[in-house]
């Protein structure tokens, strides 16, 4: 059986990509029973965001940062999307 960091099983772990508006794609491996907010956390963090200033949507839809993947129902390789705010009059 492959094993992930810290000799961690392979089915502990979930590959989900995270996209913004940009268009440029964030790849995490990330443990399945942690909640996913510290996904989002890392992923605004990377890209110089503060976290909770836009919603985050897997299938078009908001959902609760303080579950983990497998109570999302989250498949590996699916994507998260990172709406950000457009400003304007």
């Amino acid at each position: 059986m492959e094993k992930s960091p810290d000799n961690i099983p392979d089915q502990h772990f979930i590959n989900l990509v995270v996209k913004g508006q940009d268009n440029d794609p964030l790849y995490f491996e990330f443990r399945r029973d942690w909640e996913i907010k510290k996904l989002l956390i890392t992923y605004c963090e990377k890209k110089d965001a503060q976290y909770g200033t836009f919603p985050f949507l897997i299938n078009g839809n908001r959902f609760p940062h303080i579950r983990t993947p497998d109570q999302l129902g989250l498949k590996d390789g699916d994507e998260i999307v990172a709406t950000f705010y457009a400003g304007g009059a």
